[in-house]
């Protein structure tokens, strides 16, 4: 169980700045702003999963283009974020 997921007050630790120090670099600020976008991304692409999971019974769903227009877009944003940051360099 991960404590992140379950219970909402609890604040996720800071990889870049141990104890709550507050940066004064710009690129610390940057790097701080983008983690919390990413965490509310990541959060907000979990609840659609959950919601999409609810096309499984939908009638439409042989015909509906929402989903595989989701899929691709999600699919594509990845692509170019590991191309973005070298991650797809082994």
């Amino acid at each position: 169980m991960n404590p992140s997921t379950n219970d909402p007050s609890f604040k996720s630790v800071n990889p870049i700045l141990p104890d709550g120090l507050r940066p004064t670099c710009p690129i610390l600020l940057e790097a701080n702003s983008a983690l919390d976008k990413a965490h509310d991304l990541r959060k907000a692409l979990r609840h659609l999963s959950r919601s999409t999971r609810r096309c499984l019974t939908c009638p439409e769903n042989s015909t509906c283009p929402s989903n595989r227009y989701i899929d691709h877009s999600v699919d594509l944003a990845i692509q170019q974020l590991t191309r973005d940051w070298n991650l797809d360099q082994d």
